[in-house]
């Protein structure tokens, strides 16, 4: 596979860094993960805006080059070089360059683009979430960005697949709802949408903050919220949103839910015109 470093396309079947790599002993960097097609809405600028706040918070200089134009035309090169059709899957890393243990010695950074087809479905549902027992959110200067450093979701991760579930929620120290292991969490009531809010620890999502929007310009009220674990089993639908889409769930630790559909079409229709 072709893949971008620094402004050049490489093979990554290659070495790209050495065992001192900071993003490989420290987790010290950052991603955003882009899913781009004609049909749906162009999210770029806000990924770039989230990936320089987030640089800002780690102190480090976010690459000039990075343009909205310039990772446009980075992904219809690395479709071309590999052969990609359809909906793409664009994940662009930043790390900062090698130097210091904990503390670091440099702002400098490195950032790799990577491309790859996308195949699932904007709108789609799995049949059961559960929620986590065992890890949680915690909110900080960085926990609105995806870092590096996903130890949390990779063991929830772990505790979804040993309990067979699709989906596993995670709550924050005080228990409230706060996001899934890959994607931010809404639920429904009636007419009304709830999102657990920032100060919970979820990540601040794309999807989620394009989702917030689309409501609001139609008349959907939506409230961030800090809730208990309890209150999503009082909700009339649930789902989670992320670069890919949004995933409605049949099922939460046993309870059945409704299709939101009807509810959120009007948000789709804007969520899925170019």
């Amino acid at each position: 596979m072709k893949a971008i470093f620094n402004s050049r396309i490489i093979d990554t079947s290659k070495p790209l860094f050495s065992s001192s790599n900071r993003a490989f002993c420290y987790g010290d960097g950052l991603f955003e993960t882009i899913v781009t097609a004609d049909s749906r809405i162009d999210l770029i600028g806000a990924h770039l805006g989230r990936l320089k706040r987030g640089c800002d918070v780690l102190g480090v200089n976010f690459p000039k080059e990075l343009t909205e134009e310039f990772i446009r035309e980075s992904i219809l090169s690395l479709k071309q070089e590999n052969n990609l059709q359809g909906n793409t899957r664009t994940k662009i890393q930043i790390w900062r360059e090698e130097g210091g243990l904990y503390s670091p010695e440099s702002n400098s950074v490195n950032y790799l683009i990577e491309c790859k087809q996308s195949l699932k479905p904007f709108y789609r549902s799995i049949n059961n979430a559960g929620i986590s027992e065992h890890y949680k959110t915690h909110h900080s200067p960085i926990s609105f960005a995806k870092t590096m450093n996903a130890l949390n979701y990779v063991l929830a991760g772990k505790e979804m697949k040993d309990k067979g579930f699709d989906e596993i929620i995670l709550t924050d120290g005080q228990n409230n709802l706060s996001e899934t292991h890959i994607a931010n969490l809404f639920w429904a009531k009636g007419n009304k949408l709830f999102t657990p809010h920032l100060s919970t620890g979820c990540i601040e999502g794309v999807m989620r903050n394009a989702v917030i929007k689309a409501s609001q310009s139609i008349g959907i009220e939506v409230e961030e919220t800090q809730k208990p674990a309890s209150t999503l089993m009082k909700a009339d639908s649930a789902f989670a949103t992320n670069a890919s889409g949004i995933t409605w769930f049949k099922h939460v630790n046993g309870k059945q839910f409704s299709d939101p559909e009807e509810l959120i079409q009007p948000i789709l229709k804007l969520l899925l015109q170019p």
